[in-house]
C-alpha cells in the first residue's frame, strides 16, 4: 500500500488498498461489477431504507458510472470498496467512507454501505465493518467514524452495534436523497476501537 503525505480536510489521502477478511475481499470497483451493483441498487426491498429505493435503472447505472470515475481519480473524493465473496467471486455489496461535509467536522467521517439481499444474515457486514475500523483507525488514524440509519432499519442498527458502534442520538435531518427524514446516529472513536481490541485480546 502506498500512502500520500498530503492531507485533505485534515485526513490523509491514500491509494485505495485491497482489504481482506476471512471470507471477503474489499477492492476498487471495476466495470465488471456493474451488473451486480445495479441489481442491488434496483432491489426495492434491499434499498427500502435508503434513497436509492426511488431510483430508476438509468440512475442506478449513473451511480456506477460515477463510482468508476471517482475510483480512477488520483485523489478521489472519499474512498470506497466493492465487497467480493472469496468462495464464489461474486460482488455482493459496497462500502464507502466520505469526506467531511464541513471543515469543523474534519475528524468526524461518515460511511455508507449496502449488501445484496441473498447475502443477508450471514455476518458479512459485521465482518466488513470490523475490517474497515482496523484500516480507518490503525492505518489512516481517523479519530472517529459515524453513520446513521432510519429508525425502522433494525438490521443496519444491529450490524453497527455488533461491530462496536454506539447509538448517540436521533434526529430529523436532511438525508442523502436531499429530503428530511428521521435518523438514528451511531459512532465509534479510535479510543472505543482500541478498547474493543484490547478486550478481545485479553
Amino acid at each position: 500500500m502506498t500512502e500520500s503525505p498530503l492531507e485533505r480536510d485534515g485526513l490523509p489521502i491514500v491509494t485505495l488498498p485491497t482489504l481482506e477478511t476471512p471470507r471477503l475481499i474489499l477492492r476498487t470497483i471495476a466495470p465488471d461489477d456493474r451488473d451486480a451493483i445495479v441489481a442491488i441498487l434496483s432491489d426495492k426491498v434491499a434499498m427500502e431504507h435508503m434513497h436509492y429505493a426511488s431510483w430508476d435503472t438509468a440512475q442506478c447505472h449513473g451511480w456506477v458510472d460515477t463510482a468508476l470515475e471517482i475510483a480512477g481519480q488520483p485523489e478521489p473524493e472519499g474512498i470506497g470498496w466493492v465487497i467480493e465473496r472469496k468462495d464464489t467471486g461474486e460482488t455482493i455489496g459496497w462500502f464507502g467512507i466520505g469526506n467531511p461535509s464541513h471543515p469543523a467536522n474534519a475528524h468526524h467521517v461518515s460511511f455508507e454501505y449496502a449488501l445484496g439481499r441473498p447475502n443477508w444474515n450471514q455476518g458479512f457486514m459485521t465482518e466488513v465493518l470490523r475490517c474497515i475500523f482496523t484500516y480507518a483507525f490503525d492505518t489512516l488514524g481517523v479519530p472517529q467514524l459515524t453513520a446513521n440509519c432510519h429508525p425502522t432499519n433494525v438490521a443496519s442498527s444491529t450490524v453497527m452495534e455488533k461491530a462496536g458502534m454506539r447509538f448517540t442520538h436521533a434526529d430529523r435531518a436532511i438525508g442523502m436523497g436531499g429530503y428530511r427524514q428521521h435518523q438514528n446516529h451511531y459512532c465509534i472513536t479510535r479510543s472505543d476501537w482500541n478498547g474493543l481490541k484490547n478486550g478481545a485480546s485479553s
